[in-house]
């Protein structure tokens, strides 16, 4: 489950964005930066694996949550300018058959005191294991 969110923070950096942070990571928001992007698991689904000789294949689908805060005090029409600049690129970079953007939000943090665009990408793949590894 990790390798999806580190695959997506990775997107996002390249891209050119900063301060992007896997949730969790207990890093105070006073030092997260002006503008942060924070990427989180929302749920994470597995069907029937599939069998070969050498592999196992686990299909799975999993919801993304990419939330970009603003500063203190900003403007909605700056974070959604920061998002469209640095951030929906990246989504869009990513998104495909199996990827895609479900949702967009925006909305007040009101425990920080700062806006918050929420991105929800849906997200599908296949995990490949050789069976060795599982013995």
């Amino acid at each position: 489950m990790i390798h999806i969110l580190n695959e997506l923070k990775q997107a996002l950096t390249d891209n050119g964005c900063e301060n992007v942070y896997l949730a969790y990571d207990a890093v105070p928001v006073e030092t997260k930066g002006k503008y942060f992007t924070v990427v989180a698991l929302k749920s994470f689904e597995t069907t029937v694996p599939v069998y070969d000789l050498t592999m196992v294949y686990v299909p799975f689908s999993a919801e993304v949550e990419i939330n970009v805060t603003a500063p203190e005090g900003s403007a909605m029409e700056e974070l959604c300018n920061y998002y469209d600049e640095n951030i929906r690129d990246s989504v869009l970079k990513i998104s495909g058959s199996s990827s895609y953007m479900s949702r967009l939000t925006l909305n007040a943090d009101k425990k920080i005191n700062r806006l918050v665009i929420t991105a929800v990408m849906t997200v599908g793949g296949m995990r490949k294991i050789a069976r060795e590894e599982l013995t």
